[in-house]
């Protein structure tokens, strides 16, 4: 009968199996975790399967949102932002619309002419005016007096004598507010002439002359002009003798003779004066 071998070990030789066995072991794990490392790379570079992720999340359901702003109520073109409309703040219901891309500029802005001015009108003299006022007389023959400083003004007094005298107030726009006789109207300037008909009535002394007598219970006034509210240049006391020149007319109707008392010159009342003879108009 065969003997057996009996392998006696020491502490330190168990150890040193031990360590051996451990060593072979990590070793065994090291060529398998690279073996799997392999093998994954080579099946990746050969379109093999895709390793399953350890987790995968669910993606949540896609829906399209659109964002949707509510308008400003009665929104201007500015706050819409419409290019071209600045500065319109309120659109012509009566404008057709304009097409796409297309800029609407604002109409120019028309100019209004302003009315001419409607003259003042006098109906009688302002208290400036009658401070104002200055003795005039009447230039030519025939003149026409009207309500307004213009000819298509109503006629007040018509066919007024030359040399009639007037009380001058304002001049309007080439026309004269004055008085003339009793009356108030316009006569337009060239018709009218500032100062006293004196100078002209000079020219006729060098005719016929003609006696006459003042006749009055009181004075009789004498007068710058053939007219009531002309200036009195003296007063002739009754059966005065005088040299009369010619007789006119004042817009009234009124008739004036132009006498010469041997020491002033002037207008008397025709009721005022007797004369010698008939004396001629002028």
């Amino acid at each position: 009968m065969a003997k057996r071998l009996k392998l006696k070990l020491s502490p330190a030789g168990i150890l040193f199996l031990i360590a051996i066995a451990v060593l072979v072991i990590a070793l065994i794990a090291v060529i398998a975790v690279l073996g799997s490392t392999c093998g994954a790379e080579k099946d990746a570079r050969s379109g093999g399967a895709t390793a399953t992720p350890t987790a995968t999340a669910t993606p949540e359901p896609t829906e399209e949102i659109v964002a949707t702003s509510t308008p400003e109520a009665s929104a201007t073109p500015e706050q819409t932002g419409i290019e071209g409309l600045e500065g319109i703040t309120t659109p012509d219901p009566n404008a057709t619309d304009a097409p796409s891309g297309v800029t609407i500029a604002s109409p120019p802005a028309t100019a209004t002419a302003s009315p001419a001015a409607t003259p003042k009108i006098y109906t009688s003299p302002t208290s400036a005016q009658k401070k104002a006022a200055k003795d005039g007389y009447v230039a030519k023959d025939k003149v026409k007096m009207r309500k307004g400083p213009a000819t298509t003004y109503d006629i007040v007094k018509s066919d007024i004598p030359k040399n009639t005298v007037v009380t001058l107030y304002e001049l309007q726009d080439g026309w004269w507010f004055l008085k003339c006789g009793s009356s108030y109207g316009y006569i337009r300037k060239d018709m009218i002439k500032e100062g006293s008909p004196e100078a002209t009535a000079k020219a006729t002394e060098d005719g016929t002359t003609y006696d006459g007598t003042i006749k009055t219970n009181s004075v009789a006034a004498l007068r710058n002009g053939p007219s009531k509210s002309s200036k009195v240049i003296k007063e002739m006391s009754n059966g005065t003798k005088v040299t009369v020149y010619y007789k006119t007319k004042d817009s009234d109707g009124n008739t004036w003779y132009y006498i010469n008392d041997g020491k002033a010159k002037g207008y008397v009342h025709s009721s005022l004066i007797s004369t010698s003879s008939k004396v001629p108009s002028k």
